[in-house]
């Protein structure tokens, strides 16, 4: 009996280690990763005069390209926080424009010296669009960007199918990955 107490002392210790651990580790979540709650959806267009790229939160954006532009929906790109959330950057988005004002191509990117340089450039600053995870944490997924430079053109994308597609067309190439952000079940689009 004697040798059973260490035993069981030692036992009940380390399982309340165990626990407290575990409760600290969802403790780091819970400081780490932004509610998935908060995030919005991250709409898709694609279209105009100028075959252009368009995502936004919000409905009224979307609405306008679309009824204004003759941009086609896409959908829900992403699901993206409208808000700073823990462990997000701002997703930026600068434009070019031709001389009757039209954008010509939108960059999103969460680097502001990348922003700082194509505003300099004579680019237009749209500001913060969004917030979304400069690492892949708390059940993201790559944003993915291509370019085609015969048509002054990025695409950005969740859908990995979507991204090679693009990277096995003629004139695509890869620009990496712009961030992270949430899926949007079940599969993303645009």
């Amino acid at each position: 009996m004697r040798s059973m107490f260490p035993l069981l002392f030692v036992s009940i210790l380390l399982w309340s280690i165990s626990s407290k651990a575990s409760g600290v580790m969802q403790n780091l979540q819970a400081r780490t990763c932004g509610n998935a709650n908060d995030s919005v959806p991250l709409f898709a267009t694609n279209g105009g005069p100028l075959q252009d790229f368009f995502a936004s939160t919000s409905t009224v954006a979307i609405a306008s390209v679309i009824e204004h532009q003759g941009f086609t929906f896409l959908g829900v790109s992403a699901r993206v926080f409208t808000t700073q959330e823990p462990s997000t950057t701002p997703l930026y988005l600068v434009y070019s424009v031709i001389s009757n004002g039209d954008a010509t191509d939108h960059f999103y990117t969460t680097s502001a010296s990348d922003r700082a340089l194509l505003i300099e450039s004579g680019w237009i600053d749209a500001g913060v669009q969004a917030y979304i995870y400069p690492t892949q944490i708390c059940g993201s997924v790559p944003y993915y960007v291509v370019y085609n430079s015969a048509q002054t053109e990025h695409f950005y994308t969740a859908n990995q199918t979507q991204y090679q597609n693009f990277l096995a067309t003629a004139g695509w190439a890869d620009q990496g990955i712009v961030g992270y952000v949430l899926p949007d079940p079940p599969n993303c689009i645009g």
